[in-house]
C-alpha cells in the first residue's frame, strides 16, 4: 500500500525550525508516520506552531489477497504537508497529495498503477524528554486511490486503507542533528479489481524497522532522510519550513 508518509510512502518530511543563531525550536510528525527532530525543543510562547513542507517517499512490499494469490508491490508517492504543534510534547499534521508511479507484480504480468489521490492524518506525542535524546510515539491513518491496468487488459480500480503505530528513539547532537531509529506496526484492506472479480488484500509483512537523519537548517528550515530495510521497506526524505 501507499505510505504518506504509508504508503508511509510512507513518505516523509521532518518538520523542525532554526535559524542562524539558534537551537532548533520545533519538530513534528510526517505523512508517513515519521516523527523527527525534538519535540522538547519547542517553546509554547516564542517558538513556532506550525509547519509546511513537501515529502516524497518509494515503498516496496509485498501483498496478500485471499489464501494464495501474492503481489509485489512498488509506489511513489509525492505530499505536501501542514502540521500544527500546539504543545512542546505533541505535534498534528494533515497530508495531501498523490501517487505516481509503481506496479504491482502477479504470475500474470505486471500491472502499472496510474496516479491518483492521497491523503494521511497524523499524531506525535513525545514521552521520554532529555538533553541528549527523545522518544515519539506516532499514529497516522492515511488513505490512497487508484488505477492499475495490465497491457492489453481493461483498468482496475485499487483503493487501500491503513494505520500505522511506531515508536521513534533519537539523539539531539550538536543543537540541529538528529538520528534516530523507529519500528513501525500496521494494517489496512486493499480492494482491488482483478481479473474481473472484486478481491481484498493486505500486507504480508505488517512492520517496518529502520533509521533517519533530521536535521535543522538556517532560516527556519529541516530536512530529513530515512531508510527502512526491515518489512515494509522504504526509502523518504523531505524538506520544511516552520512559521
Amino acid at each position: 500500500m501507499l505510505r504518506s508518509l504509508t504508503f508511509h510512502l510512507t513518505l516523509a518530511f521532518a518538520l523542525a525550525s532554526v535559524t542562524a543563531s539558534e537551537r532548533a525550536r520545533a519538530c513534528g510528525v510526517s505523512a508517513t508516520g515519521v516523527a523527527s527532530c525534538s519535540l522538547a525543543e519547542h517553546r509554547d510562547a516564542t517558538g513556532p506552531h506550525f509547519s509546511l513542507g513537501a515529502t516524497g517517499t518509494y515503498t516496496d512490499t509485498a501483498l496478500r489477497f485471499g489464501t494464495s494469490l501474492r503481489a509485489t508491490q512498488t509506489r511513489a508517492a509525492v505530499f505536501a504537508v501542514l502540521a500544527y504543534l500546539p504543545t512542546r510534547s505533541l505535534a498534528l499534521e494533515l497530508g495531501v497529495g498523490a501517487s505516481f508511479a509503481g506496479s504491482l507484480t502477479l504470475p500474470d504480468g505486471k500491472y502499472e498503477f496510474f496516479p491518483g489521490p492521497s491523503a494521511s492524518l497524523g499524531v506525535a506525542s513525545r514521552f521520554l524528554d532529555a538533553p541528549s535524546y527523545f522518544a515519539l510515539l506516532t499514529t497516522v491513518a492515511s488513505f490512497s486511490a487508484s488505477h492499475t491496468e495490465l497491457a492489453g487488459a481493461a483498468r482496475a480500480s485499487y483503493t487501500a486503507f491503513d494505520l500505522r503505530l511506531g515508536v521513534e528513539f533519537g539523539l539531539n547532537l550538536i543543537d540541529v542533528l538528529h538520528p534516530y531509529v523507529l519500528a513501525r506496526a500496521f494494517g489496512g484492506p486493499v480492494y482491488w479489481t482483478y481479473a474481473g472479480e472484486s478481491v481484498t488484500g493486505t500486507d504480508v509483512h505488517h512492520y517496518q524497522v529502520g533509521a533517519g537523519l533530521a536535521a535543522g537548517l538556517p532560516g527556519r528550515l529541516s530536512l530529513f532522510v530515512e531508510g527502512v530495510p526491515l518489512g515494509e521497506r522504504a526509502i523518504s526524505g523531505g524538506l520544511g519550513l516552520a512559521f
